[in-house]
């Protein structure tokens, strides 16, 4: 399967490296917690990824040009893999910063040449479908890496050495495939600055999506806490956002191969407006709020689904991984600055601190769709 059709392929790539990063991220976490390392410490530490996604993702075009995306891909993998595996065998808390950096460094160039790929190959008539399958898949595998350590343990190496391994099947995936890397030898018209006045849709519903994982799904257990909610039912919420990441990525983008991107991403930026504004009305009563979680968190990321799919349609070659550039600077931007802003509004108002602000980024992106279509330029 793997050898007959490139889209299998990168799926599985992208996926074994979601759930790895995902397995690593608490484990971190979880050994500084038990060497007394400060909250604000194992903070910075979670902020690093994202900081390395806003540093390497400009600089993946120039790179894929100059050694090819082929070499990047296996070096992603040999970055990450390797600097998981360190986090086995050091206690050192410099070195941990700087692997952890490393790790959101490999990270950036997979993601960004794995998007970018899966658009090139994927066909015409069904890029929703193809990208809303990538989305949901990979938004699997970042969801399962933490229930593996209920398997695993989080103490010692062995959980280190066995997230290294995941990253390194990637590997073995790729050589499985046999198959053609995406080629950039050409230069974009655009830089990854210009893209933002070139498509200002596409590149907020990226700081959108961030700005959701990193505030709204890190504070929704929070929130529920804080609304009498047991700690048990308030990770729940969060659980329920990712269901509806995971089950309604593909109708999403089904819906879109038949009507239109535009207007359904259109439709998700309402929703997610909705959603936003409804939650602190919701939030007693459950037979409402779960359903409610479950579309919400579904449209929220189908904003990102979808502006994939119009990437695709748009751009090809060095102006796609251009674009892909971009979105990923704006990834970075956004789940550095969510959880701050988000952590600041709620301590202004518990029940409508972090909702009004999501909610006035929802309506800022459904500004912008509602601009660009009475333009006829949605990009």
């Amino acid at each position: 399967m793997l050898k007959n059709n490139p889209i299998y392929t990168i799926i599985a790539a992208a996926t074994a490296m979601g759930l790895s990063v995902s397995l690593s991220i608490p484990l971190v976490s979880l050994a500084l917690e038990r060497r007394d390392v400060g909250a604000d410490i194992i903070g910075w530490m979670g902020a690093l990824p994202a900081l390395a996604f806003l540093m390497v993702s400009p600089l993946v075009p120039a790179l894929a040009r100059m050694f090819g995306s082929g070499p990047l891909l296996w070096a992603s993998i040999g970055i990450c893999s390797g600097s998981i595996l360190g986090l086995a065998f050091s206690e050192n808390l410099v070195l941990w910063f700087l692997l952890r950096l490393f790790i959101g460094v490999g990270m950036s160039i997979l993601f960004l040449i794995s998007e970018t790929w899966i658009n090139q190959v994927a066909k015409e008539e069904k890029r929703g479908q193809t990208i809303g399958i990538y989305v949901s898949v990979l938004t699997g595998g970042f969801a399962l890496g933490p229930i593996l350590i209920n398997f695993l343990g989080s103490e010692g190496s062995f959980p280190f050495i066995v997230s290294a391994l995941i990253v390194a099947s990637s590997a073995l995936i790729f050589l499985i495939s046999s198959h053609d890397y995406p080629k950039f030898t050409e230069k974009s018209s655009f830089s990854v600055l210009s893209f933002i006045r070139i498509a200002p849709v596409i590149c907020s519903a990226a700081l959108l999506l961030s700005f959701f994982d990193g505030a709204v799904m890190t504070l929704l257990p929070v929130y529920g806490v804080r609304h009498a909610m047991t700690e048990g039912t308030a990770v729940l919420m969060t659980s329920t956002l990712l269901a509806g990441n995971i089950l309604l990525q593909y109708p999403i983008g089904w819906i879109a191969d038949r009507v239109g991107e535009n207007l359904v991403i259109l439709v998700c930026g309402i929703v997610g407006l909705g959603g936003s504004l409804a939650l602190p009305y919701l939030i007693g009563t459950t037979y409402l709020l779960w359903p409610a979680l479950l579309v919400w968190g579904g449209a929220v990321v189908g904003t990102y689904t979808l502006a994939l799919v119009i990437m695709g349609r748009l751009f090809t070659g060095a102006e796609l991984i251009t674009a892909n550039a971009t979105a990923g600077v704006l990834w970075g931007v956004g789940s550095l600055i969510g959880p701050a802003i988000g952590g600041y509004a709620m301590k202004f108002s518990s029940s409508f601190g972090m909702p009004l602000v999501f909610a006035a980024l929802c309506a800022f992106f459904v500004s912008l769709n509602l601009w660009q279509i009475t333009k006829k330029q949605v990009t």
